[in-house]
């Protein structure tokens, strides 16, 4: 079976680690290439960066600007404008995206593709498509710990594949899983310095993970069966707190033993002032992490099933994505009380996805082909037409604690 190579800039995995699409057979639009440019040379502007590429792109930048990833185009957003200002869709047909990650610099922007098991990266100067990078099978959620490293999370082989921010490729193979699968999560924080915590949907504990000598350096066991999966960490009180077996588990980072358990686990997201942590279970829960203590403050009920929180510029307000029911629920951190629900269009799925970016939210909504974005303070929403089903946006800017901001 012959199967033409789709048109990207690849660029391999080191050693015999380098994967081979399964998707299948890709469109060749290859075929004539040397004769189109030889024909069409003649007649190139030599100002149009997008001609024979012998011309460095422009340097345009992207401050304060949403990259919403569709299947065949990225489109580049104004929020404060409320429009499309930029789009790339030359080197995209039918992908599936998974999972943005912003350099700390803002200057790329690694993307996850699910079915190629690549990490294609846009420069965010230029506003163009640099490479895709392949990976290790299964990959979903990516990482970025340290300056120059990008970790992605190969599931079928339950390790993180290191890519190099410079050199865009890959350069370390980290494996954490104890039976070397299973899909994992990257916990990391600058206050715990070289050390990381994983974990693992087949593993009953979460791995201890140097990231200077690139090792599982030991594992913390939570009991005999079960694995774990959701995660966060508390840099006031020093805690980890980590999914397993429907509740929440926590850690002490300095003994490395189980000091406490939650009734409740799901999705969790820490507050700007790192002192709040939002746990997403059925309904939306408050946790104090400003002491040893894991004071539950209190829970929420959101109608519409609660996806993803993130809490406004001045942390008095959460915003709560819904799934089933096209709002978003404004949540008082004072009063724990739904005071009121934005209208943010739907979403084909069980949960949602949803960014912060210096005042505003958003958050996809791909039935109506459309970005949602709150301005937070004033709770305003403005959808913008983007012409086709958003996967998933990663703001440009400081995005805060808890997502694709420095820490995650």
């Amino acid at each position: 079976m012959n199967c033409p190579v789709k048109r990207r800039t690849v660029i391999g995995a080191v050693g015999g680690f380098a994967t081979v699409s399964l998707a299948g057979c890709l469109e060749d639009d290859t075929d004539g290439a040397a004769d189109d440019d030889a024909e069409n040379a003649d007649d190139a502007d030599p100002d149009d960066n997008g001609g024979n590429g012998d011309d460095e792109p422009e340097a345009v930048g992207s401050d304060g600007l949403v990259y919403a990833f569709a299947p065949n185009r990225i489109s580049i957003l104004d929020p404060a404008d409320g429009d499309v200002v930029d789009e790339i869709t030359e080197e995209f047909d039918d992908e599936s995206w998974a999972e943005p990650q912003i350099t700390h610099d803002y200057g790329l922007i690694f993307a996850v593709e699910e079915t190629l098991d690549q990490v294609h990266v846009i420069d965010t100067e230029t506003r163009t498509h640099e490479a895709a990078i392949d990976v290790g099978p299964g990959i979903n959620h990516m990482y970025h710990p340290v300056d120059d490293e990008i970790w992605v999370h190969a599931d079928d082989e339950g390790a993180f594949y290191v890519i190099d921010v410079d050199d865009l490729e890959v350069s370390e193979i980290v494996e954490v899983g104890l039976d070397d699968e299973g899909h994992g999560k990257l916990l990391y924080h600058e206050e715990m310095g070289d050390t990381g915590y994983a974990t693992n949907v087949n593993d009953p504990g979460i791995a201890v993970v140097d990231l200077e000598s690139y090792e599982r350096s030991d594992f913390i066991e939570f009991g005999d069966s079960g694995g774990t999966h959701y995660k966060a960490y508390g840099p006031q009180n020093d805690l980890v707190y980590a999914e397993y077996f429907g509740g929440t588990t926590v850690v002490d980072t300095e003994t490395e033993e189980v000091v406490d358990e939650l009734d409740f686990t799901g999705g969790m997201f820490l507050s700007p002032e790192e002192d709040r942590l939002a746990i997403v279970d059925d309904d939306v829960y408050f946790v104090d992490v400003s002491d040893e203590d894991s004071e539950v403050l209190g829970s929420v009920e959101i109608d519409g099933g609660p996806s993803t929180v993130r809490f406004g510029p001045d942390g008095a307000d959460a915003f709560v994505a819904t799934a089933g029911s096209g709002d978003v629920a404004v949540v008082d951190i004072d009063t724990l009380e739904e005071v009121d629900r934005l209208d943010v269009g739907d979403v084909d799925g069980r949960s949602r996805m949803a960014v912060s970016g210096d005042e505003y939210f958003v958050t996809p909504a791909d039935v109506d082909e459309a970005v949602a974005v709150v301005e937070m303070t004033a709770q305003e929403v403005d959808l913008i037409d983007v012409g086709a089903p958003v996967d998933t946006v990663q703001y440009v800017g400081d995005s805060g604690t808890g997502y694709t901001g420095r820490y995650r």
